[in-house]
């Protein structure tokens, strides 16, 4: 019998949702009945992340259950190669907005003001409980889902994260020069199933992970599922 996914009731936002694997987990997401609305938001600045998560809960007058910390870049160089600006770029991004965009969540989630200031009254998160997991934050990055999870488990939320091999997007298929193109061939060289995953491959799994159908919000919390082709 066909697994049927299900996402009723439930509100998900997506960063990063406009190409790549972002694009793809939206498509799947819709494919089960999910309607899709875009929204801007420069994830780099905490203003901007606290004023969407005010702004989706306030349109559609609840809470967001699940988030898919997708948004991420990569630059076509070695690391020795990386400038310090280059560095700073790919944390703001990678690192520090899924940080906003969860720190963000947490506080709308325990009904606190979604921004923070150095006025803010310290919060004893630690004395609270709700043992069933019933919010999902879901890393499609470098973040430690492992460490948060230890913090907010007990809270009701569960933390996971996705870790993809090789995955064909725009990037990798429009190389920027002859050593970039390389660097595409040796990468599938070195995948063992001898392709890269699409973006429909791993945006259909995340979806999947994330139903109530698969567990997504049982006991699976801090956990780091790597989707690599065998690499």
């Amino acid at each position: 019998m066909p697994i049927t996914l299900d996402f009723t009731g439930k509100l998900v936002l997506v960063t990063g949702g406009g190409r790549g694997i972002g694009l793809a987990i939206s498509k799947a997401l819709a494919e089960y009945g999910k309607k899709i609305r875009a929204f801007k938001c420069e994830i780099t600045k905490s203003s901007e992340v606290d004023a969407l998560v005010e702004q989706v809960r306030k349109e559609y007058n609840r809470e967001i259950d699940i988030c898919v910390a997708n948004a991420g870049i990569s630059l076509w160089k070695d690391a020795h190669e990386n400038t310090d600006e280059d560095f700073q770029s790919i944390f703001a991004v990678n690192t520090f907005g899924s940080y906003y965009l969860s720190r963000a969540l947490i506080r709308s989630w325990l009904g606190l003001p979604v921004s923070v200031n150095s006025a803010s009254d310290p919060i004893d998160i630690a004395s609270m409980r709700n043992v069933d997991l019933k919010k999902q934050i879901l890393f499609v990055s470098s973040i430690s889902a492992h460490s948060l999870a230890g913090e907010w488990s007990h809270i009701g939320v569960a933390v996971n994260s996705v870790s993809p091999g090789y995955v064909s997007t725009d990037m990798i298929a429009n190389p920027p020069d002859a050593t970039a193109s390389n660097w595409v061939k040796e990468w599938e060289k070195r995948t063992p199933v001898g392709r890269f995953a699409t973006a429909d491959e791993i945006g259909g799994f995340i979806a999947t992970l994330l139903s109530d159908k698969m567990g997504g919000m049982g006991f699976m919390t801090g956990s780091d599922v790597v989707v690599d082709g065998g690499e």
